[in-house]
């Protein structure tokens, strides 16, 4: 039972370092196209669904993620 414990514990800090990186990369991404001129700093959720589906997956994937927009 403790070894089920340990390693629900272990599996949960993964999880929470998953979510924390990809936060961190998403917020990124959206800083850098707002650094840009891409987006504007209050930029809506439509705008960035907008550019989601325009822009190549892999150059805006987390920002679309953490975004809201998948």
């Amino acid at each position: 039972m403790k070894l089920f414990l340990k390693i629900l514990l272990v599996l949960f800090i993964i999880y929470l370092a998953a979510v924390a990186v990809s936060t961190y990369l998403g917020n990124q991404e959206i800083k850098t196209l707002i650094e840009e001129g891409v987006l504007t700093s209050d930029y809506t959720q439509l705008e960035l669904a907008m550019l989601c589906e325009k822009l190549d997956v892999e150059v805006i994937f987390f920002g679309c993620l953490i975004g809201g927009v998948w």
